[in-house]
């Protein structure tokens, strides 16, 4: 079977990536390691236009954010599911913050994602003696939902292996890739953490982090913006919640920690009164590379060979961007790859 693309691992970036390449008529075979726990699958899927800790605008959000709407939107068509949710993000200030905010609105050019002024409107069961900074063009994508109905989708197409891949079975030549029964002009890396892993891969700086979250159920609270402050407070319908997350560099599992569970209730607890009760808590991998910005490009010593990863905690906003930058790409070379996230950075001479 001849194909144009083989995408290993369907996590966002795998998704994403697949769904250009598909949209600009190139043939795809998707292979996804059942066994793997993918970041996608325990992320809040949270967009959060703005950086709070230099109140900065996030990297290329400017550029990434018409591409985010118009990805999802066309996901959410083919799929007949609600994937994306706008809304904003309040975000509780301290008496230090509030003046903070004001200035890096007007310092920063901050007035298409923010409220210059302080939202003082009163929340029940959230404490916030300085207010709120209100964050506009924010809002989550349900991760989980999008890459387990776009398997779905290519499980009704014939484009979906549910195995693991095998890095010893792999052939190439001059001008294609050789996997079992597949033909392919390129094979493309997707594997969230595992990549670290991937033998053609090894000398990449990533840096994965582990984090976790809860869901709980709080019927008193009644929220429709996201919250933040120590940690996210995420509505996600019935009553539930994601509140997250943790980092952690050291001990990268995922196993869920009695540690963790204390450290995001006791946050929470700081400025949310109402009582919860937790109803699932997840653990998972991110993967990133040591700059904090994505891996994408092919391998200068296999071209045949390429990369698609560490979307990191702005995967749900920045993904669509950078799947469709590299789907162009790969389907014409002379289209640029931004060159901070451009895999060349790992083999200069």
């Amino acid at each position: 079977m001849k194909v144009d693309f083989i995408v290993v691992g369907q996590g966002l970036a795998g998704t994403l990536l697949a769904h250009k390449l598909i949209s600009l008529g190139k043939s795809v075979v998707v292979f996804d390691d059942p066994g793997q726990v993918k970041a996608s699958n325990v992320a809040a899927g949270l967009l959060n236009p703005i950086g709070f800790k230099r109140m900065n605008k996030s990297w290329l959000v400017d550029e990434a954010l018409a591409e985010m709407e118009s990805t999802y939107s066309d996901l959410e068509k083919l799929l007949s599911e609600q994937l994306y949710f706008p809304g904003k993000i309040v975000r509780i200030l301290s008496e230090d913050n509030a003046i903070h905010w004001q200035e890096k609105v007007f310092a920063n050019q901050l007035f298409d994602y923010t409220n210059v002024e302080i939202s003082y409107l009163s929340r029940k069961y959230i404490t916030s003696q300085n207010g709120f900074g209100v964050v506009k063009k924010a809002g989550r994508v349900d991760l989980q939902k999008l890459t387990s109905s776009y398997s779905k989708f290519l499980i009704k197409q014939q484009l979906f292996r549910n195995e693991k891949f095998k890095f010893d079975e792999l052939q190439l030549s001059s001008e294609l890739v050789i996997y079992k029964d597949l033909n392919a002009e390129k094979i493309i890396f997707c594997e969230g953490a595992a990549a670290s892993r991937n033998p053609y891969f090894e000398n990449l700086k990533f840096k994965h982090s582990k984090g976790e979250i809860l869901e709980l159920k709080i019927p008193d609270l009644n929220l429709e913006e996201i919250v933040s402050s120590e940690v996210f407070v995420m509505p996600v319908g019935k009553d539930r919640y994601k509140v997250g997350a943790t980092y952690s560099w050291e001990i990268l599992d995922e196993q869920t920690t009695e540690t963790a569970r204390t450290e995001l209730l006791d946050k929470l607890h700081h400025f949310i009164s109402a009582k919860s009760e937790v109803l699932n808590q997840k653990a998972g991998i991110r993967p990133t590379m040591h700059d904090r910005k994505p891996v994408i490009g092919l391998h200068p010593h296999f071209p045949q060979i390429g990369i698609f990863n560490g979307l990191g905690p702005k995967g749900a906003l920045l993904g669509p961007y950078f799947a469709g930058q590299f789907a162009q790409f790969l389907c014409n070379p002379s289209s640029p790859i931004v060159s901070e996230a451009h895999i060349k950075r790992y083999f200069r001479s």
